[in-house]
């Protein structure tokens, strides 16, 4: 299956899912980012699950969500497009740079010709096109800032599919943000498998950049 990227100067995901547990009892999963919560990522159960459940039942995974992010083709890819969107950026403004740094070298040259007023003048015009030019690149920078993080949401959303796949197949009932974990044996830790499943997920996947202001 084609994962398809969108990559907007707008937009956010909510980044929860629910998982049905193949028992009688409903669980709800809610996934968030370290960035959110502290990084924690817990299944908790309903409030019957809670009574009624021997808790040998319990079955627990640690996974490393942003661990996995970071390693992931598609974060790589997706990173690759930005970063060449904004050399493009750049390079489109190199005229106006370089007319900038031409007018600032006539004005320093005639600082001494001109009078007060007439220098002060042409100073201004010049801070002014500075200014204008500086508060383009901030803006297009957010904007590139901006579309990462909703590409990586995108991602991010994604893999808590592929981990929720992952708890279900195995009756895994909780599943712990592996950086919040003291001890764990390595065979709970499903983040290899998560990481393996999102680059199959995503291997041919397309990614698309919009610019909204043109």
């Amino acid at each position: 299956q084609k994962t398809r990227i969108s990559i907007q100067h707008r937009g956010s995901v909510l980044m929860h899912l629910n998982i049905m547990q193949q028992t009688k009892y409903l669980c709800w999963v809610i996934l968030l980012s370290a960035a959110m919560l502290g990084g924690a990522i817990v299944m908790t159960a309903s409030a019957a699950m809670a009574q009624d459940a021997d808790p040998a039942e319990i079955k627990i995974a640690v996974v490393d969500v942003n661990g996995i992010l970071e390693q992931s083709e598609a974060t790589r890819k997706i990173r690759a497009i930005i970063d060449e969107e904004n050399q493009k950026f750049l390079a489109s403004t190199e005229e106006e740079q370089i007319a900038l740094r031409t007018q600032e070298q006539e004005l320093d040259s005639q600082k001494e010709i001109l009078d007060e007023a007439e220098f002060n003048r042409r100073l201004k015009q010049f801070q002014d096109r500075v200014s204008l030019l500086q508060q383009k690149i901030q803006r297009q920078r957010r904007e590139f800032d901006l579309s990462l993080q909703q590409a990586n949401e995108q991602i991010r959303k994604l893999l808590f599919q592929i981990i929720t796949d992952i708890a279900t197949e195995n009756g895994y009932t909780l599943v712990m943000q592996k950086q919040n974990v003291v001890l764990y044996d390595s065979s709970i830790d499903i983040s290899k498998e998560a990481l393996d499943r999102l680059n199959d997920r995503t291997k041919d996947m397309t990614v698309t950049f919009t610019n909204k202001d043109n």
